[in-house]
């Protein structure tokens, strides 16, 4: 596969993974915490903090529905100042992802 038809399919399929993801409202995610779905916020805050610690979980992060799952999406703001994405699995608070912004 040359460059370019390698490009062109990866960006397909992030476009394809992000249609499959949906934002979870509020009202729902109590449900999911009270049902034992979704982990609390506080436990999956200090998840990420664990990864970085003496960092700060920045404020907007959120649960997404995937078709594996739910995934916790937040930043977090390290010691040293450095911005961290990270995906946490939102029912078992394994980090998925922890990138550097």
């Amino acid at each position: 596969m040359n460059r370019s038809a390698f490009i062109v399919l990866s960006a397909g399929l992030a476009v394809s993974a992000a249609a499959f993801a949906k934002d979870v409202p509020p009202a729902e995610l109590e449900a999911l915490v009270k049902s034992g779905a979704v982990l609390p916020q506080d436990k999956l805050d200090a998840a990420a903090l664990a990864k970085h610690p003496g960092g700060t979980v920045q404020p907007g992060g959120e649960v997404e529905h995937h078709r594996r799952g739910y995934v916790y999406e937040v930043e977090v703001l390290d010691a040293q100042g450095a911005e961290w994405d990270l995906d946490i699995d939102a029912k078992t608070g394994k980090v998925l992802k922890n990138e550097r912004d």
